[in-house]
């Protein structure tokens, strides 16, 4: 526990020290960008003074003013080059003496127009005059003065940043030599430990082989048994209790595939529907098992008669069952249905309180049709059941087609 707490702290360590020295290398990235930027808009301010002086200098001895034609256009670049350094040393001890030299800018400016206009009036000796005077050299040479200053001072502000800069370096390069001699010594002790957990896995491996090996015996064995059970369990769930043909649950996926593979291929399809007439009354007489004999005999019948090779007999529900008719028509399911009913009758099953024939009979609806798109497979089985009891209607023992 105390190694894994140690190995945490090593980590942690040193993702901190990593981003430290991240988070330093791009400051210091950024400062140097900016002090950068900054001696270089000092000199470019330096450069462009020289450049105005020089030219009103050279204008007024020559007297000649096209000389001065892009004084305005150099002392705009001049201001715009105060303003921009003047915005990078905001955040910096250089705010100061910037501010000194656009003040000092200002007054030589104020000077320097006025000597401009003097020479755009022919007044040369007054404009010569004004710009050799002792006042404006000593503001122009303050304003060299304060220019070096702020040099001097951006140096000695970059030598501060990189010298602590460089102890967070220190800082960061000791803890991180510390995060890496721990985890060296955790590195250790999990070595040990794991040396004791390899030999204790060996003997544990030889333990688990000779109980596998029993274990898929017994396995194998119970698989084949749930296999066994399973194909009977399926077999119990499609299969109706008592008649032993296959129940509502078959039927119902049973129709559904027939009715789908039928739709595709194009191909008619036909449902009958059969009830035992007046089942209640012969089980009143009979009694209940004897119903249930009753039942048995008739889905022996079916079965023997429905033998085509995708018909299914199923019980629908009490005394009712269904019949699945692929590929038959009408006139074709409906003929395989008085067979049907005709068989029934033949077994002769005593009915007392049957008012048609004395025995047991049924009564059987038919429909048929070729499954179209969009058509639900309900509307044939409820086709064949109205036909159905259109059947009982007509006086049972009846075969009617929808």
């Amino acid at each position: 526990m105390r190694s894994t707490t140690s190995m945490y702290v090593a980590v942690a360590t040193l993702v901190l020290t990593m981003g430290v020295g991240s988070y330093v290398d791009i400051q210091d990235d950024v400062l140097h960008a900016r002090h950068l930027e900054i001696s270089t808009g000092l000199e470019r301010m330096v450069r462009l003074n020289q450049e105005l002086t020089s030219m009103l200098m050279i204008s007024v001895l020559e007297q000649n003013t096209l000389r001065t034609a892009s004084y305005d256009t150099v002392n705009a670049d001049l201001e715009a080059t105060l303003k921009t350094v003047g915005g990078l040393t905001q955040s910096q001890n250089l705010s100061e003496e910037v501010s000194a030299l656009s003040e000092d800018h200002r007054k030589l400016h104020v000077t320097e127009e006025a000597v401009l206009k003097l020479m755009r009036q022919e007044h040369w000796r007054e404009a010569r005059d004004m710009l050799f005077d002792d006042s404006y050299v000593l503001a122009k040479k303050i304003y060299e003065i304060n220019t070096e200053t702020a040099v001097g001072a951006l140096t000695g502000d970059l030598a501060h940043t990189d010298e602590y800069f460089d102890g967070l370096r220190l800082v960061a390069q000791a803890m991180r030599i510390a995060a890496l001699m721990l985890l060296l010594w955790v590195g250790a002790m999990f070595s040990r430990r794991l040396r004791q957990d390899v030999a204790e896995q060996a003997r544990l491996r030889e333990a688990i082989a000779a109980s596998n090996l029993v274990l898929e015996d017994s396995v194998l064995k119970r698989t084949v048994e749930l296999e066994a059970a399973n194909r009977q369990l399926q077999a119990l769930s499609a299969t109706d209790g008592l008649t032993g043909l296959a129940n509502r649950r078959k039927f119902d996926q049973e129709w559904e595939a027939e009715w789908q593979r039928a739709s595709r291929q194009g191909l008619p399809l036909a449902i009958a529907m059969l009830d035992v007439d007046q089942f209640k009354a012969y089980n009143d007489h009979y009694g209940h098992q004897a119903g249930d004999v009753c039942l048995k005999m008739l889905a022996q019948t079916l079965s023997n008669t429905v033998q085509r090779s995708g018909e299914l007999v199923a019980r629908y529900g009490g005394e009712e069952f269904v019949v699945i008719l692929p590929g038959q028509g009408g006139p074709e399911a409906y003929a395989a249905m008085e067979r049907i009913r005709a068989a029934v009758q033949a077994l002769g099953l005593p009915h007392a309180k049957a008012k048609v024939a004395g025995v047991v009979t049924i009564s059987i609806g038919v429909a048929s049709c070729v499954p179209q798109q969009g058509q639900s497979s309900a509307s044939l089985v409820q086709a064949a059941d109205a036909a159905m009891y259109q059947a009982k209607n007509q006086g049972r023992n009846k075969v009617v087609l929808a």
